[in-house]
């Protein structure tokens, strides 16, 4: 079910930073459905968002606060959650990324000069997986190994999948030395037809959503996508690549993902 592990030379890596795990893989090959099983295992920390800022919370402000924002009403938490809570945690956890990798703002600058197709939503998702990366490495346990499903490596594959015509435009190579990179990075594949089946059950194609143009064109260069990264990436000597095919059960498909990181 899986391929080999693949190995390079060297990738430049914080050794403050705790190693993680990243997830890529097309639309429909069901990455998101064997992380969100993947991190039921206490050992395997998910940074779910409500869980982070609670660690964080706790952390900074004791248990009493903990207990007065779960007492305070839902429709009361939701908004006030938004206005005092999630937004400036966002703000500060960006603001920490940047200050300790300044050379973030290459990879910004030149992801969004790279994509021909809605670029600011490009430099959006990039600047969401530096807050929930940060997040996460700012709140994982010792005893739990942080899994990102939309991390920075999965932000190349959304680069080069909005830019069209000339694919030298983004070097995959300079973006890998300016973000995190994992020290488990699992691609998740299906066949292509399996992958717009599973979109059009729960009745989000991607290509559509996103106004990528025809259907299965838009899926294979996805899929190209997330290869040209795993590729790059298996050059690496510092990451760790494993390609699961999601095609058997799912409790299977996680169990082998569960292998391999252990």
């Amino acid at each position: 079910m899986t391929d080999p592990p693949h190995r390079r030379t060297d990738a430049p890596h914080r050794e403050t930073d705790p190693p993680h795990v990243e997830f890529i893989g097309p639309p429909g090959a069901g990455k998101s459905a064997i992380h969100r099983r993947l991190i039921e295992n206490p050992r395997y920390y998910g940074e779910l968002y409500e869980d982070a800022v609670e660690r964080l919370l706790v952390a900074e402000s004791g248990r009493r606060y903990r207990l007065a924002y779960r007492l305070l009403p839902s429709l009361v938490t939701s908004p006030l959650e938004t206005l005092f809570v999630q937004t400036p945690v966002q703000r500060r956890m960006f603001a920490a990324f940047v200050a300790e990798r300044p050379a973030f703002s290459n990879a910004l600058y030149r992801a969004r000069q790279a994509a021909t197709h809605d670029p600011d939503q490009v430099v959006s998702l990039l600047q969401y997986a530096a807050e929930r990366y940060q997040l996460g490495v700012s709140t994982v346990r010792p005893d739990e190994t942080l899994c990102l499903d939309e991390g920075f490596m999965m932000g190349a594959v959304s680069v080069l999948w909005r830019s069209e015509g000339d694919q030298t435009r983004f070097s995959i190579d300079e973006y890998l030395e300016d973000v995190p990179t994992p020290k488990t990075l699992v691609h998740v594949t299906a066949p292509t037809e399996v992958c717009l089946r599973r979109q059009r059950e729960r009745d989000e194609l991607v290509s559509e959503t996103h106004d990528m143009g025809a259907v299965e064109a838009a899926q294979r260069r996805h899929e190209d996508a997330c290869s040209r990264v795993l590729d790059a990436a298996a050059e690496r000597e510092s990451i760790t690549t494993v390609t699961v095919a999601n095609t058997a059960a799912l409790e299977d498909v996680v169990g082998e993902v569960e292998r391999v990181l252990e």
